[in-house]
């Protein structure tokens, strides 16, 4: 019966993860670009260059170039960070650009091992057209399968850090002995094999999610080949050491005699080297967190392992308690091991307050981050859960105090009471440890819940990176002014689908604007197409899209006399040209406006 809660508390927690992959959250912001974005330049520049607010890692970096007409062009040089400069990814572009606006597409890794994507344009001579339809951040990201099996992954490996780590430190420290018992050796090997299956398929998924693949990525050798070279392979390989080390240990255990022949010096000895072990292990999550990057990185990498630690230590014991400890008759072992895991708790409850007290004082910062920022709310639902889980714990403490908080006395010693004596020889009875164990099948679902917002929180750009790339974007330069100009779409069908948008935007200005469109064909004559449609939208604010209401004539021109421009920034006009039943293409035109 516990064994199959305990199952359904996981599964509860597969669907947290699964409904909040976090995918592809830009962690390093850019601050910007060589050229700028929307410049005009008189000359073709030799290379494109970005600088991010952090160091970044270009092991999976990409950037592509695409054309005036929408064609990718070929010929761009690797990406590569210019001497002493780790936070700038520069590339070549080829000698030779012909005249018009050219969208460059770009995906690097910041140093918490997320992939950041993005897209900025510039132009040569001449506006010819927008940013490329299909080249802007949220386009080229990981399919949804390969992004619901990189989540898996992350949450298997958090599971299983907790219970092998939980239920080593619980055997070690509160139950010496407990690892003779055959449910504790199962759990232990379990919890291998889940870290071990989670770090094993994050090393294989983490290519084609941080590079923008498909599922048939992950057998691509040589995109396997970059993920080893990048921060998160060698740190998944260096755990994938780490478990074979851990495996050895645990051989070497079961043919050992139980701890409990050892004394208490030995205990203090194995209890030591648990956690030397389990701090080698909790690192591996820290090189490729949060903590990796930001300010106060030398203590932010302690305080991130010290508090992963508390959490796995306290979490992870629970189901040693609840599904194994509390199963079984021995009343030694309750009496010896209840009372110790009950103080460890509370240990870890305050290393868990402080350090996390401090990790949100760095990734937020400010009350306007808590409460403007993605993270700040996912911060204040883990809070949320995290007060209801530890008033659980302090009705579990405090059933503990009433059934244990005395001194164990042998029997013939005569305990003050016949109470005391009852207790002493058989321990509590069936009806309250009953009441226990709901009591920490409570605590181990509120604590699924925490580790499952954990990973959601893991996932989420930080507070402090989101409102610096909001306001890099908004010190973006406006391209302001009426707008004009001929662009060429392709879509797709051959010849049919080809043709060109005449645009035209006036004022370009804050408050009332009319849009005039015109479609032509490959040769410049007016052409006929099944639908025209547009919508306005502001990336910077998150506001839109916005329809613009278009009075089609003829089916060649369309017009919208009063379209709202409400605020300053860098607007974005996307018009789709439907040619056939199945064929349309989306042109975006840039409409600045102050």
């Amino acid at each position: 019966m516990e064994l199959r809660r305990l199952l359904g508390v996981l599964g509860v927690l597969l669907v947290l993860l699964i409904t909040n992959p976090g995918t592809a959250s830009a962690h390093a912001v850019l601050l910007g670009t060589t050229p700028g974005n929307f410049e005009v330049l008189a000359t073709a520049p030799h290379e494109v260059a970005l600088q991010f607010n952090e160091p970044v890692d270009i092991g999976l970096a990409e950037i592509r170039l695409i054309g005036p007409g929408g064609a990718e062009v070929a010929g761009i040089g690797r990406p590569a960070h210019p001497p002493e400069r780790r936070d700038v990814v520069a590339a070549r572009l080829p000698t030779e650009l012909a005249a018009g606006t050219y969208t460059v597409a770009f995906r690097v890794v910041s140093a918490d091992a997320h992939p950041v994507p993005g897209a900025f344009a510039f132009s040569v001579g001449e506006v010819t057209g927008g940013v490329a339809s299909g080249a802007g951040p949220d386009t080229g990201g990981a399919s949804g399968a390969v992004s619901v099996l990189y989540g898996i992954a992350r949450w298997l490996a958090y599971v299983g850090l907790a219970l092998l780590v939980g239920t080593a430190f619980f055997v070690a420290a509160c139950w010496p002995g407990g690892e003779a018992v055959a449910g504790v050796r199962r759990l232990l090997w379990n919890a291998w094999g889940i870290l071990l299956t989670g770090t094993s398929g994050a090393l294989v998924a983490y290519g084609p999610y941080a590079a923008g693949g498909s599922i048939g990525d992950l057998a691509d050798p040589a995109l396997l080949g970059s993920t080893l070279g990048s921060r998160m392979g060698v740190v998944l390989v260096v755990r994938l050491g780490l478990l074979g080390l851990v495996a050895a240990a645990l051989v070497h255990v079961r043919r050992r005699a139980p701890f409990a022949q050892y004394g208490a010096r030995n205990q203090r000895l194995r209890t030591g080297l648990v956690l030397v072990g389990a701090v080698a292990l909790v690192v591996t999550w820290s090189l490729a967190s949060h903590s990796a990057s930001g300010v106060q990185v030398v203590l932010a990498l302690p305080v991130d392992a010290t508090h992963l630690l508390a959490m796995a230590v306290w979490l992870g014991g629970l189901p040693v308690l609840l599904g194994v400890l509390l199963r079984s008759d021995d009343v030694v072992g309750m009496r010896m091991a209840i009372p110790r895991f009950s103080r460890t708790a509370l240990v870890c409850v305050g290393v868990l307050v402080v350090t996390g007290t401090y990790q949100a004082w760095r990734e937020v910062g400010t009350p306007s981050a808590l409460f403007g920022t993605t993270y700040g709310a996912v911060l204040a639902l883990k809070l949320g859960v995290v007060v209801l889980l530890v008033g659980m714990g302090a009705l579990a403490r405090n059933w503990v105090r009433r059934h244990y908080g005395f001194d164990a006395v042998a029997v013939a010693d005569k305990p003050q009471s016949r109470k005391e004596k009852r207790r002493a020889r058989s321990g509590p009875e069936a009806r309250e440890v009953g009441r226990f164990r709901r009591l920490i099948a409570v605590e181990l679902a509120l604590a699924a819940a925490v580790l499952g917002v954990t990973v959601s929180l893991v996932s989420a750009e930080p507070a402090a990176a989101e409102l610096a790339r909001m306001r890099a974007a908004a010190e973006i330069p406006t391209r302001v002014g009426p707008v004009s100009g001929m662009l060429p779409f392709d879509a797709g069908g051959g010849e049919q689908g080809l043709g060109k948008l005449a645009v035209l935007v006036t004022p370009g200005a804050v408050g009332r604007n009319e849009v005039h469109l015109a479609v032509f064909d490959a040769s410049g004559r007016p052409k006929q197409v099944p639908e025209l449609r547009a919508e306005l939208r502001l990336p910077t604010r998150s506001i839109g899209p916005l329809p613009v209401d278009l009075q089609v004539i003829g089916g060649t021109h369309a017009i919208s006399p009063d379209v709202p421009i409400t605020m300053p920034g860098q607007w974005e006009l996307a018009v789709t040209v439907r040619t056939s039943e199945i064929d349309q293409a989306v042109v975006r035109i840039p409409v600045g406006a102050r």
